[in-house]
């Protein structure tokens, strides 16, 4: 497995609970370190694409938000619907002289979320991104099947090859 990275993006932005923060703006640096399998081919599709990554977090340093972990998580959501096979991401949002009343270089929020997961029907590794119902993907799933299921395994989510057996 790789890591790729963007570290050192540096954006002028509005975020921060202070009104004159708001208006103000100061200088941030984002990080993003995405675990995948590397590319084998040579081609850009099978990899990480770092162009649509420094958009991703463009778009939502121009939002302006109050606080450091909304930004970064902005940033991780939209990053982990835009590429397959990511196993695990992290996202730094750093904030140069942040207003604490006394000198300090910068301030960060770090959020970092692991994809890979132990099924726990058939123990095979697989990636599941949301945090959502994992369920979803299977609407035919017989809703007393689901039930049983979850009781069964809690709120573990299983594989797709296990939900398609029990979906049919």
């Amino acid at each position: 497995m790789a890591w790729i990275a963007l570290e050192g993006i540096r954006f002028y932005a509005y975020h921060g609970f202070y009104e004159a923060e708001q208006i103000l703006g100061t200088d941030f640096v984002v990080d993003v370190y995405i675990k995948t399998k590397p590319s084998s081919d040579d081609k850009l599709e099978g990899t990480i694409n770092y162009e649509t990554v420094h958009q991703v977090c463009r778009l939502e340093m121009e939002q302006p938000r109050k606080l450091l972990e909304t930004v970064a998580d902005g940033i991780m959501e939209r990053i982990k619907f835009q590429f397959s096979g990511m196993q695990a991401l992290r996202v730094r949002v750093r904030k140069h002289h942040p207003p604490v009343g006394g000198r300090v270089d910068s301030a960060f929020v770090e959020l970092e979320e692991n994809f890979m997961h132990d099924c726990p029907r058939c123990k095979k590794k697989f990636i599941h991104y949301s945090n959502n119902d994992g369920w979803a993907k299977f609407p035919n799933l017989h809703p007393a099947t689901r039930e049983t299921l979850e009781r069964q395994f809690g709120n573990k989510i299983l594989c797709d090859d296990c939900l398609k057996f029990y979906a049919g």
